[in-house]
């Protein structure tokens, strides 16, 4: 049995204190103002629901102006009832029970976090079609069919699939991710397909042209290069590549030397041009910058005669000048 508290939240009779598993007006409403959010539920942007116990999404209706929405470790188990959220950008879903990306997501969404549920099949994502980041890790994945609808996805640029059980042929998983236009960073590493490719990363690089990252680390320009010349001409091509490659960089950096060294020349030429332009003008006024530096007027005797006779008297115990002073 079940009892709401005064301030809408549902609990568990029996279990004092228990969590929250239904989302009704009232708690949403309360939980915004606790959190810094607003009491008119179409001016909340941010959502925090996140360890809330959660079984499904309820009364989100009137939250028409949310742009991000922390699910995060409740006990979801679908996505369903964020059709009014026509504006939602972010939806952060991991560490539930979901199996499925239902077709009622809002098509604003440009990221997706479902990992670590029971997705097994990534139908849906094509409607999605401002969607650049979808983190799927850690589900229930299995066959290379269940990802077919990425390749329709024009804006992915992020895809996580890592620690799923993908299966199949290794040749369509590369013709997968090839034909997906804008993707930079990609993570499939504990899967069985990725075993079974022969110099996988090598492969990946060289068929994915916008590839910035793979797995574990970024795709630097050398590795980039070589990769490609491998493609094209084996183990020799990747050699020549990679000499060639060096090669360039030291003679840039030679470039870059000689460039510096010729404009610190240049520029101490400059400065001795001008020099002598104010030598020659301090000249034609009939006077002299001796040698650039300053030469102060010569005293009058009669203040070095009296500095003198002021030096012979003895200052009183405790008023003797610092010696920085008198050095």
């Amino acid at each position: 049995r079940v009892s709401e508290s005064a301030s809408g939240v549902v609990r568990s009779v029996g279990r004092p204190g228990a969590m929250a598993h239904e989302m009704t007006a009232k708690w949403l409403k309360a939980h915004c103002k606790e959190n810094g959010g607003y009491g008119t539920p179409e001016l909340n942007d941010k959502l925090y629901l996140h360890f809330q116990g959660f079984d499904r999404i309820q009364n989100l209706e009137a939250y028409t102006g949310l742009k991000s929405l922390f699910l995060e470790g409740n006990g979801l188990e679908d996505l369903e009832g964020l059709s009014a959220c026509v504006e939602l950008r972010c939806l952060f879903a991991q560490q539930n029970m979901v199996t499925a990306i239902p077709a009622s997501l809002p098509v604003s969404l440009s990221t997706l976090n479902v990992s670590n549920n029971n997705v097994s099949h990534l139908r849906n994502v094509a409607r999605l079609a401002e969607l650049q980041t979808l983190q799927a890790g850690n589900c229930k994945l299995k066959t290379l069919e269940s990802l077919e609808e990425l390749h329709k996805c024009a804006n992915l640029s992020t895809v996580d699939l890592q620690n799923n059980e993908i299966d199949g042929d290794p040749e369509a998983m590369v013709a997968l991710f090839a034909s997906m236009p804008k993707l930079a960073c990609l993570y499939m590493q504990g899967n069985p397909v990725v075993s079974q490719l022969r110099q996988y990363r090598k492969r990946m690089i060289a068929s994915i042209k916008t590839l910035a990252y793979l797995d574990d680390r970024p795709v630097f320009p050398l590795e980039r290069h070589c990769a490609e010349a491998w493609a094209e001409g084996g183990l020799d091509a990747e050699k020549a590549a990679r000499k060639a490659f060096k090669d360039e960089e030291a003679a840039k950096q030679r470039r870059d030397h000689e460039y510096l060294t010729n404009l610190r020349e240049r520029s101490r030429a400059k400065r001795e041009t001008l020099a002598e332009k104010g030598k020659k003008a301090l000249a034609d006024l009939g006077l002299s910058d001796s040698d650039g530096e300053y030469e102060p007027e010569e005293e009058p005797p009669e203040l070095v005669a009296a500095r003198a006779k002021l030096a012979q008297y003895e200052a009183r115990p405790g008023e003797e000048e610092p010696p920085e002073l008198t050095a």
